[in-house]
């Protein structure tokens, strides 16, 4: 299974081994992988069956075999993305001999993969753009996700307030509230204005933002 979030993932390929070190590539993992791309490209509403179909070299009706609404794919798809990125996450987390600073940067990594393909978006901040428009499941599985990174980032920030490595006067709650903003927004602000370096300038930002 190959679960791209952008250009180079390799950071988090290597620290995701073992979830994602299938290298046979099943027709369902396809119709994610897919489907996935879709949605950071489009949105989930702007995407059919049909679409996923032809670019996975199958006949519709095969889509149903594993998926039996698009719903249910759509779920499926949130999932797995939530579910490389904890397994990731909580790696780092885990690690003792890993800095918050480290830390952190190695979090910027699929942020900025996906800002190298100047056309797709982080998975969940596309659903969230349409949010009131999803299905009742799949609006929970993107709250979830950024819970999942809200608490993350809340974590380290703390970690590294607590240990010295960072000096800031905002809580770590509000913090990592920030770091969320400014990072799915620059994604989605430099896709429109195709301003590339954008994302860059804000990560330099938030990182200096950690001495004042």
């Amino acid at each position: 299974m190959v679960v791209n979030f952008g250009a180079n993932t390799a950071q988090f390929k290597e620290t995701s081994k073992g979830f994602m070190e299938n290298t046979v590539v099943s027709t369902k993992d396809k119709i994610l992988d897919i489907s996935q791309d879709l949605i950071q490209k489009r949105g989930f509403n702007a995407i059919s069956f049909q679409d996923i179909a032809d670019l996975v070299g199958i006949k519709k009706p095969s889509i149903t075999h594993h998926f039996a609404s698009k719903e249910a794919l759509g779920i499926a798809v949130v999932q797995r993305y939530r579910n490389v990125f904890s397994i990731a996450l909580n790696r780092l987390t885990n690690d003792e001999t890993v800095t918050a600073m480290q830390a952190l940067r190695f979090y910027f990594t699929p942020y900025q993969d996906l800002g190298e393909t100047g056309d797709k978006i982080c998975l969940c901040a596309s659903l969230a753009g349409e949010f009131m428009a999803l299905p009742a499941d799949m609006q929970t599985e993107v709250a979830h996700f950024f819970d999942d990174h809200l608490n993350w980032l809340e974590g380290i920030l703390a970690k590294g307030k607590k240990s010295g490595e960072f000096n800031f006067n905002e809580t770590p709650k509000d913090l990592a509230y920030l770091f969320i903003d400014a990072l799915q927004g620059s994604l989605i602000v430099q896709r429109a204005t195709k301003n590339f370096t954008q994302l860059d300038r804000v990560i330099a930002s938030l990182t200096e933002r950690l001495k004042s």
